[in-house]
């Protein structure tokens, strides 16, 4: 996930479409193998608590970063003297390093918690 948003750096429609596939499937997988992470991980009593508590994350971030982007959004179209308006891939750019370095730390505090946690 974190190529597809150094991916959408790039101005191309292919990038735009491929990387929307990538995210898209991504998310997808995240979502499913929660369920039985959190079975895997917690057992299965209280799992409805446990794995609520495990994806609250989802509509937190979505509003965080939904709202990080506006403002940046914003900011650079007040910027370039367009009255708070922008257009083209420049708009978002910030926007997408945030989410992909983001994506690059999770995957590699998920890699470093994998290491340490298996068994010998």
């Amino acid at each position: 996930m974190t190529g597809a948003f150094f991916l959408l750096l790039n101005g191309s429609n292919i990038c735009l479409h491929i990387s929307t596939a990538i995210i898209g499937i991504c998310t997808g997988a995240i979502s499913s193998a929660s369920v039985s992470t959190t079975a895997e991980l917690f057992g299965a009593k209280n799992f409805g608590v446990n794995h609520n508590i495990v994806v609250v994350n989802i509509p937190i971030g979505s509003f965080l970063f939904g709202d990080m982007a506006a403002f940046l959004y914003r900011k650079q179209g007040l910027a370039n003297g367009y009255n708070g308006k922008c257009m083209g891939v420049k708009c978002y750019q910030t926007s997408f390093v945030i989410w992909g370095s983001l994506c690059f730390l999770g995957t590699f505090l998920a890699i470093i918690l994998h290491s340490r946690s298996r068994k010998a």
